[in-house]
């Protein structure tokens, strides 16, 4: 049932009764965001980390639906590949893949679903600026977190962890940063009319 809730500062609670179900369609319709994205992936040849849109999936989906939904919807996203379904980036799955280069980068969308969910409480998500400060706070938890795995992984150092981990996708990351904070605005609007 569709109802506006206009006291949540989510946008999908504002345009979804708030139920167990409903909550349960909210997390899994962003899991399944998160494995689909995955698969959006262009591989770089002189990094082991892909440029994929999970970034995008992930701070969009923790802005829209706040820290506790956006959170588990990681957790069960990162458990079933845990559990061997070939769900990350390139068709990966199973605790090697899940420990393996990316490590620090799947453990940080955990983290960062919390931050970027918290600020939507605190920050509107209904202006541009708002979604962008989120989505680039989220998007430094990623690439710290990150890095710093890949250098303690690949033991080459920190120096090869933000050339290889991170330079190579800050444009891309501004682009997406740019494409969620116009998209919640849009949204909220579409909702209040």
């Amino acid at each position: 049932m569709l109802t506006t809730l206009s006291a949540s500062p989510f946008v999908i609670d504002s345009i979804w009764q708030r139920t167990r179900t409903s909550a349960f369609v909210q997390i899994s319709a962003l899991t399944t965001l998160t494995i689909l994205s995955a698969q959006i992936i262009v591989p770089l040849p002189f990094t082991p980390i892909p440029f994929t849109m999970q970034t995008f999936a992930i701070l969009f989906g923790a802005a829209a639906l706040g820290p506790t939904k956006s959170f588990i919807a990681q957790f069960a996203y990162l458990s079933l590949a845990a559990l061997g379904f070939p769900i990350l980036a390139g068709g990966k799955g199973g605790f090697q893949a899940i420990f393996g280069a990316t490590a620090g980068y799947l453990i940080a969308f955990l983290v960062a679903s919390v931050v970027v969910g918290k600020l939507a409480t605190k920050i509107t998500t209904k202006r541009f600026q708002g979604v962008l400060f989120g989505y680039l706070i989220g998007t430094l938890i990623i690439y710290v977190l990150g890095a710093t795995w890949l250098a303690i992984y690949t033991e080459k150092g920190i120096s090869y962890a933000i050339t290889s981990g991170v330079l190579p996708f800050v444009i891309g990351d501004i682009i997406k940063a740019a494409l969620a904070a116009s998209l919640l605005p849009i949204s909220w609007r579409l909702v209040n009319k």
